[in-house]
């Protein structure tokens, strides 16, 4: 081919110089060639490869055009082999593979995920997702991890920490594994979706899509390997109890289930550990039991009674209210959904929201219910005014000065007042009839199972509490002498292996029976089940653990104490027993003493 005719077509200029350098020299073709190449890659701003072409042409005798064509057949050929296999692979994979999407405001994206994290094949893979990793506050933990300070007296966490292997999760993108001889496909995408939600509020949101693909057009080896994911998940969770909470105010807007997180997964409570009457026990167990039954929605449906059921627990604080709820939740395999009426951002429609979005069996847990302050509409501000003036000026002041409402004879008090009472006033919330709606309003949620808490249940509106939406009543006390007996019992039992929780006693057992049985073995029971003790650590036998505990109970005073304040007392003495109860005179008097003062500042610990 004559490079010298093309490039005088293309360009006179070049042409003249590469003619004049053929004509004047007795360079080769290779050389010539090499030339112009050279000027072509200046014409095109890659003046830089210049030196490389004239080394190819130059010094190793190699046709530098070969080259250049090579190099574009691969680059033909990679295009066209890439648009083929683009080609190929959507034919299989719409044609021959099956898919499941799974999005990451669902539980089964939680399933997959931590199964996918015990997988060597999706740990290994060259892109990965780490994150710091985070253990419970119940998981056990290695001591030869855990060091000690300078002094070597305390404990140090920090080699702990250094210690912690990060947790890895496939990242985005697409990756592969097998899973009982079945080749499975996993593609992470995150995208950001405009949402218009129910309010005027407009944005964008984060959403997480998980694709798993395998062969053929049948999905089940994908349907079993979502629940094996899920089943190992519980299999590693079972003897749990999970609490959720409402998420931020964006996600509330979502529809499904993605109002609710999960903020604890701690273990059951046993039913015996709840410090209350016997008999109250069992009627609570009893009720919820026939109410979670398969069969009652339909005796509920053909008698047109709507399937709710609420409970109040009422008394002081520290006697058990939200400790027998989580123990209920443990006994019935069900999850917790705590809801806090004071949460500023919580309105009225997010309430019907998380109510519409609750799962067929749940406990909705509402804590302190009398603080949110729920009352009917106030009388008018002209009647109450009216109503208030001439009271007032009816009635002295106990320092016989008579009251007056008029702004101009305020002092500071009355004003921060009545500034105060403006605030409640302009306050946004829950009102009580928004709570009504969402518990047993035409659309709320059927099935569940509603807790409220209360110190004071005189407080509340009659309308709360009236039959049909609190269809049983717990009143909690403070700690009996046999109970407080039981505690100290409990205290310094053995440690036991996780199991599922026991139901409570029979429903003849007034009183926990603490008994020995045998005389040469020492063996303890309560309440007919046997108590397995440590007695390597205590400063007690365990023969001696009943008398100590019967004396223990009757130095506390019937119903002064609460369970929580008996159970702080005996934890600064965990390990020692006969101190314990050595103390115990001296720290009733300093309580005791203590509400007689009205104090907040302890005397005695």
């Amino acid at each position: 081919m004559d490079y010298s005719a093309v490039l005088n077509n293309l360009l006179p200029s070049m042409g003249v110089n590469t003619s004049y350098a053929t004509g004047n020299t007795s360079t080769s073709d290779n050389t010539y060639h090499v030339k112009a190449v050279e000027s072509v890659l200046t014409l095109v701003g890659l003046r830089g490869l210049a030196p490389f072409y004239g080394f190819i042409g130059g010094w190793l005798g190699i046709e530098p055009s070969y080259l250049l064509t090579a190099i574009g057949v691969l680059w033909a050929l990679n295009k066209l082999l890439r648009q083929l296999y683009a080609l190929i692979n959507s034919t299989v994979s719409e044609y021959f593979m099956s898919s499941i999407h799974i999005l990451n405001n669902d539980d089964i994206y939680m399933y997959l995920m931590e199964w996918l994290a015990t997988q060597p094949r999706m740990v290994n893979t060259r892109s990965l997702f780490a994150e710091t990793g985070s253990r419970r506050g119940w998981e056990d933990e290695d001591p030869l991890t855990v060091g000690r300070d300078r002094s070597g007296r305390y404990l140090n966490f920090s080699n702990q920490e250094a210690r912690a292997p990060p947790q890895y999760s496939p990242a985005m993108g697409l990756h592969s594994f097998w899973w009982k001889g079945q080749y499975f496909r996993l593609q992470r995408k995150r995208q950001s979706i405009f949402n218009d939600g129910m309010s005027s509020a407009q944005f964008f949101r984060d959403q997480e899509d998980i694709t798993i693909s395998c062969f053929w057009r049948n999905p089940e080896p994908i349907k079993q390997l979502l629940a094996h994911a899920k089943e190992r998940y519980y299999k590693d969770h079972q003897a749990r109890t999970v609490v959720k909470r409402p998420t931020t105010w964006n996600s509330r807007r979502y529809p499904g289930r993605t109002g609710w997180h999960q903020v604890a997964n701690r273990p059951v409570r046993d039913i015996k550990t709840v410090v209350l009457d016997e008999k109250q026990k069992l009627q609570v167990l009893a009720d919820i039991d026939e109410y979670l039954h398969p069969e009652t929605p339909r005796w509920y449906s053909n008698r047109g009674i709507p399937l709710r059921r609420g409970y109040l627990f009422h008394g002081p604080p520290g006697t058990g209210k939200t400790s027998l709820s989580f123990a209920l939740a443990g006994i019935f395999g069900l999850d917790i959904h705590v809801i806090s009426l004071l949460e500023p951002s919580l309105t009225e429609e997010d309430l019907s929201i998380l109510f519409a979005s609750l799962p067929r069996r749940c406990i909705v847990l509402l804590e302190d219910i009398d603080t949110a302050g729920l009352r009917r509409p106030s009388p008018s501000p002209s009647q109450s005014n009216t109503a208030t003036n001439t009271e007032d000026t009816k009635s002295p002041k106990p320092n016989g000065i008579p009251k007056t409402t008029a702004p101009e004879n305020w002092d500071v008090r009355d004003l921060a007042k009545a500034l105060k009472k403006e605030g409640d006033d302009n306050k946004s919330g829950i009102s009580l009839s928004g709570l009504l709606n969402a518990i047993d309003g035409v659309a709320s949620h059927e099935g569940r199972v509603l807790i409220m808490t209360t110190n004071t249940p005189e407080t509340l509106d009659e309308a709360l509490i009236r039959p049909g939406r609190v269809d049983l009543q717990v009143a909690f006390t403070n700690a009996t002498q046999e109970q407080a007996e039981q505690l100290f019992v409990r205290m310094y039992e053995g440690d036991k292996a996780l199991s599922p929780p026991s139901p409570p006693p029979s429903p003849s057992s007034e009183k926990p029976v603490l008994e020995v049985n045998g005389a040469e073995n020492g063996a303890l029971s309560l309440n007919g089940a046997p108590v397995e003790m440590l007695d390597n650590d205590l400063d007690i036998s365990v023969s001696e653990l009943p008398a100590i505990a019967k004396a223990f109970g009757a130095k506390i005073p019937p119903g002064e104490f609460s369970p929580a304040q008996i159970q702080g007392y005996l934890l600064k003495r965990k390990k020692q027993p006969r101190k314990a109860l050595e103390e115990a005179d001296s720290w009733v008097y300093g309580l005791v003493r203590q509400k007689k003062m009205r104090t907040k500042i302890m005397q005695v610990q």
